[in-house]
Parts: C-alpha cells; structure tokens; sequence
C-alpha cells in the first residue's frame, strides 16, 4: 500500500483490522492495490478470490466499513 497521505494511511490501515478478521475466517483476505481520486481499489485474496458472494460483500461490508473511516471515500472497487 503506497497511500502518500499518513492520516488516510492510518485509517485505512484501522479499515483493513477491523474487515479481515471476518476474511479470514473463511481462509480469505484483503489487501489494498490503490487509493486515487478518491477511490480505494482493493483485491480480495485466498478463498475469497473466487468466492460466488464477493461482490455482496464488497458492496455490503467492506464498503461501509472503509467508508465509515474515510468520509470522503467515493468508491470501493475489486481490483
């Protein structure tokens, strides 16, 4: 993750504690690929790379979840 600002840094990395334990759980993961124009692409890793209901909990959880913690977050795409 190269995000050049350290508070957006910081809570993306807040984000990413508080979504993987849910992840993982399930033998999957997440990781951040990039964070431009407002926009967060991330990749979904292990077990949820070919999950049938990753794009529900794209667009569900981890959306909210990162928007929660980035006000001005417009999206939140899979990479």
């Amino acid at each position: 993750m190269d995000i050049k600002d350290p508070k957006i840094k910081k809570k993306l990395e807040l984000a990413l504690k508080e979504i993987r334990p849910y992840l993982q759980k399930d033998g999957g993961d997440i990781r951040i690929v990039d964070y431009r124009d407002d926009t967060l692409y991330v990749q979904f890793l292990g077990n949820c790379m070919h999950c049938k209901i990753k794009g529900m909990t794209l667009n569900t959880g981890v959306k909210y979840i990162f928007k929660s913690y980035i006000y001005n977050l417009k999206d939140v795409k899979e990479y």
